[in-house]
């Protein structure tokens, strides 16, 4: 057997039906899926490496420093078993096996699962990458392993893998890319905006803004999975979790959802919408399980939920950018909470805090400019002195973003107030008797939805039935 630590095999035979396109082949950050995978895999130390084609299918990059086999089925077992035979004179100590359906695994990555089957040496292994508790690829086998493959009784990798679940060898990762598969359209374009959107989250914060205008593209499900999945490790007030999203893309809900938003036509157009919500109805449910009522009546059960909401929806926000997606936050869903809860099922204990769109966007608005820092970060005490000069400034570059706009209006757009600064803005939103905007009724709202904000004397009266 040789001394090579681990050799690398693709499996790159599938035609890409669903694609659209040889997935070998297409562009990933400025280069082939193949040539990024062939390229991770040698900066983790992987060689030689050995790319398993369909015969007949277009030629690879020429440079790729690979050995290329061909093999005549579409089935992935029979690729595997081409691609070993590549070997069978002179095996390597162990392998990593990946379709090339994940291409965008990170070389960080392959290292940390090469390391493992360095440690394992002659014994019997299989290594699986585990991200948030689900196995992904690339899937390191020793070769004492990898030849059961050779069997013709066999007939996936996946049957290796469970054959003997005590040489299995977990390895922790979070690169989401061993679960994200590159197998749709929108798959495609998610690794494309991942890539487009690498940049610093401190940048990444600095970077936002509302997002208004949407291509007619869709979001996946798998890249929608994902952001959320992200989004849920925030911040959480004693472990509560008091959050939920619910994600709407049917279109006559979609329509409804934006009628009782304002009829905003972001709303409309907008591929996916999320309704980001404020959620006790757990809490009821676990509190009923031993024998007790949940307490929500209280001002704190109300802010805890809808900060737990709040922090959620920044975070899946920040996600979203983060792969290039646009978004907007969309207050207009406390304007009718009774009617919203009903149409998309909500239980007792729920409400929309805020919705948010999401889609590719269209066009790059001009970033707003915001409050100055002075505004914002006080050391030690809070100074008052300073915010006369805050309004000020506030008020000009409100002015100065509004002139900047009406610079760029297309012919025919409405152009903005210039004349209109920050406070007056929110002299006319936050003014007494505050005009009306559909959340006259909120309070009572939230009561019918089981969140009680009663005096301390009226606790516990009056509570949701059922809850």
């Amino acid at each position: 057997m040789s001394s090579r630590t681990t050799a690398a095999l693709i499996l790159a035979a599938g035609r890409g039906e669903r694609l659209g396109a040889d997935k070998a082949l297409v562009e990933l950050g400025g280069r082939t899926a193949v040539e990024r995978l062939v390229r991770n895999f040698r900066a983790a130390g992987c060689a030689p490496i050995v790319i398993v084609r369909q015969r007949g299918a277009a030629a690879l990059p020429a440079d790729l420093a690979a050995t290329i086999v061909e093999v005549d089925s579409e089935e992935m077992v029979e690729s595997l078993r081409c691609g070993l035979r590549a070997w069978t004179d002179d095996p390597p100590r162990s392998l990593l096996v990946t379709p090339i359906d994940h291409a965008m695994v990170g070389a960080s990555t392959i290292f940390q699962l090469e390391n493992e089957l360095r440690t394992a040496g002659d014994s019997q292994a299989v290594v699986l990458p585990i991200c948030r508790g689900r196995p992904g690829h690339p899937v390191g086998l020793t070769w004492n392993v990898a030849v059961e493959a050779l069997d013709p009784e066999v007939t996936s990798l996946r049957e290796i893998i469970r054959r003997d679940s005590d040489r299995n060898r977990p390895v922790f990762v979070e690169d989401g890319w061993t679960r994200r598969d590159l197998d749709r359209p929108e798959d495609l374009d998610a690794a494309r905006g991942h890539l487009a959107g690498l940049v610093p989250a401190t940048e990444l914060m600095a970077r936002h803004r509302s997002r208004r205008s949407f291509l007619p593209k869709p979001v996946g499900d798998a890249q929608l999975s994902w952001i959320v999945d992200s989004a849920r490790h925030a911040s959480t007030s004693s472990f509560v979790q008091a959050y939920s999203v619910v994600a709407v893309r049917d279109p006559e809900r979609k329509r409804r959802f934006a009628e009782l938003c304002a009829d905003q036509a972001h709303v409309h157009e907008a591929p996916i919408v999320l309704a980001i919500c404020a959620d006790l109805h757990r809490l009821a449910e676990a509190c009923a399980r031993h024998g007790a009522v949940l307490e929500s009546d209280s001002l704190e059960s109300f802010v805890q939920a809808t900060v737990d909401a709040a922090i959620l929806g920044q975070n899946i926000q920040l996600a979203a950018e983060s792969e290039s997606l646009g978004s907007c936050m969309i207050g207009a869903a406390r304007n009718h909470p009774v009617e919203l809860a009903e149409l998309l099922g909500l239980p007792p204990h729920v409400y929309v805090v805020f919705g948010m769109t999401l889609g590719w966007p269209a066009g790059d608005p001009l970033p707003r400019t915001r409050m100055p820092l002075e505004a914002v970060l006080h050391l030690e005490t809070y100074d008052v002195s300073r915010t006369e000069a805050v309004l000020d400034a506030a008020d000009a570059s409100m002015r100065a973003d509004s002139r900047a706009a009406n610079a760029r209006l297309a012919a025919g757009e409405r152009p903005v107030n210039e004349t209109r600064g920050w406070t007056d803005r929110m002299a006319y939103l936050f003014r007494a008797p505050n005009p009306p905007k559909g959340r006259e009724h909120l309070l009572a709202a939230l009561r019918a939805r089981g969140f009680g904000l009663r005096d301390p004397e009226q606790r516990g009266t009056d509570r949701v039935p059922g809850a």
